[in-house]
């Protein structure tokens, strides 16, 4: 779990954070957890109105490519209908045609892990039709197919690798990023991909474990769905996905559509495409904002939609992550019973998208940007603010009491949220990093206003601080005080 996570990083595969084409951890909203950034991100130019779902297109394009090189094309689905808008570095000399809806000229995209979606659609289709269990194992779905499984390998659940829970590595062979992941990424073929299964070893002795993103897990389930039904991943996506919706541009080979590529980019530094093989149910779709919308359509018909039900399947939460749930490969934000945010982002060495529905307002939104450092991060702040403010108006409240709150509090073995009292007032930070100030705005409750989060603590025998909750986005994680807890006097 990562707290405050590089966000939007400018480094790509020399590091890639463990989190390799994960959701990747985009802003407070879409960061994998409720903490987020606390410390404020870096604006664009000062926008006139806040950015939010109900944003012209073409307005959120540009505050999400900022000043990187590429293409950036958004697809807003509001009130039934669809629009779209760009931005381009360089601006091209004569005024570019607007994006227009299912134009066979939009611009092609990789959508990095957002492929991962399409791998949940399969499985949940594949347990609406009966043909699988949530708890079927690897093994019994390669029984007299692949040998020398390991048996913890063996015992992991296909709802544990839809959910990360599966305690997966994040790829095979001890690969967690720079180059080595990249290649594994290109030339892992199936044959490979099967002999890495017998040399995995899960981070724990057995599954499940606490949610860890990871590549080859997801990349397992795809291979498996695919062995389940004799063919190849891909094939089912086409025959299952985007053939019935008739989304034409979502493929893996470009084939006549090459010419189509949007060129990539990370910084100013061209990149190259990212072709895959047995890692395709990862990462390996390439599509356009139309297609997308197609797709978010279809989703957001649930059961009644082209999808049948298998569309309200993949959105039901199966599992906890960081601080909020997943679902079927989705990405859940929201209480249950409120308003939930669906979404998940993708990354690859010159591509950075995002897909995201809201079933309570009809809205979808897809980012799909051709630079894997396009600064999306404030426009995705700005919509998790939108969806789920939080009170920022200031209490007034007594300096002294402040220093019931001063201590370290665990959020996860290796994280914890630290807190200091300084000029009379109260400041936070996550372990290694910046202090921030918090704005009072109740008992025990706490806000940073730049990005939408709210610190609230919990208090024990004793009136004594004992925990402290930080919710943002959507998301909230819980953490307990390290150390004993001082009692105070109740006013």
């Amino acid at each position: 779990m990562r707290l405050l996570p590089p966000a939007l990083s400018t480094r790509m595969f020399p590091v890639m954070r463990r989190r390799c084409f994960a959701a990747w951890l985009l802003a407070p909203l879409l960061a994998g957890n409720a903490a987020a950034q606390l410390q404020p991100p870096q604006q664009p130019q000062q926008q006139q109105q806040p950015l939010s779902l109900a944003s012209d297109p073409a307005v959120l394009a540009k505050a999400a490519l900022g000043a990187e090189r590429g293409t950036l094309v958004i697809g807003l689905l509001r009130n039934g209908k669809a629009s779209y808008g760009a931005a381009y570095n360089p601006e091209p000399l004569s005024p570019p045609r607007p994006i227009e809806p299912n134009s066979a000229e939009q611009p092609m995209f990789e959508i990095g892990s957002v492929t991962k979606v399409f791998t949940g659609l399969l499985l949940a289709q594949a347990v609406e039709r009966g043909d699988l269990k949530l708890d079927d194992t690897v093994g019994k779905v390669l029984a007299g197919k692949v040998q020398g499984v390991p048996p913890a390998v063996a015992a992991v659940t296909l709802k544990q690798l839809a959910t990360h829970t599966g305690c997966m590595p994040v790829m095979a062979d001890g690969v967690t990023g720079g180059a080595p992941l990249a290649e594994q990424l290109r030339t892992f073929d199936k044959a490979m991909f099967w002999a890495a299964l017998s040399r995995i070893k899960l981070t724990a002795l057995a599954a499940p474990c606490e949610a860890a993103y990871s590549n080859f897990g997801m990349a397992l389930l795809g291979q498996l769905l695919a062995e389940r039904y004799n063919t190849s991943w891909g094939e089912l996506v086409r025959a299952r996905i985007t053939e019935p919706l008739g989304m034409n541009d979502t493929v893996i080979p470009l084939g006549d559509k090459a010419s189509r590529m949007a060129p990539a980019f990370a910084g100013d530094r061209r990149r190259p495409l990212l072709d895959m093989m047995a890692y395709a149910p990862a990462s390996a779709l390439r599509s356009t904002a139309a297609d997308m919308m197609t797709f978010s359509r279809a989703v957001l018909a649930g059961a009644s939609g082209p999808l049948g039900p298998a569309a309200a399947r993949m959105l039901t939460p199966l599992a906890r992550y960081e601080g909020a749930e997943i679902g079927y490969a989705v990405m859940v934000r929201g209480p249950e019973g409120g308003r939930r945010t669906y979404w998940h982002a993708g990354l690859t060495e010159g591509y950075r998208t995002l897909w995201l529905i809201a079933p309570d307002t009809g809205e979808a939104l897809i980012v799909l940007s051709s630079n894997a450092r396009a600064p999306l991060q404030p426009v995705m702040l700005a919509i998790g603010k939108n969806r789920y403010p939080v009170s920022t108006t200031e209490v007034p409240v007594d300096p002294k009491r402040l220093e019931d709150y001063k201590g370290e509090y665990r959020i996860s073995k290796t994280k914890a949220l630290g807190f200091t009292v300084r000029n009379g007032r109260l400041l936070v930070r996550e372990t290694g990093r910046g202090y921030n100030a918090l704005t009072p705005t109740g008992t025990d409750r706490f806000a940073v206003a730049t990005i939408g989060a709210q610190i609230v603590f919990q208090r024990g025998e004793g009136n004594a601080v004992v925990g402290v909750t930080l919710a943002q986005g959507g998301s909230q994680l819980e953490g307990r005080r390290v150390g004993e807890a001082v009692a105070v006097p109740q006013e």
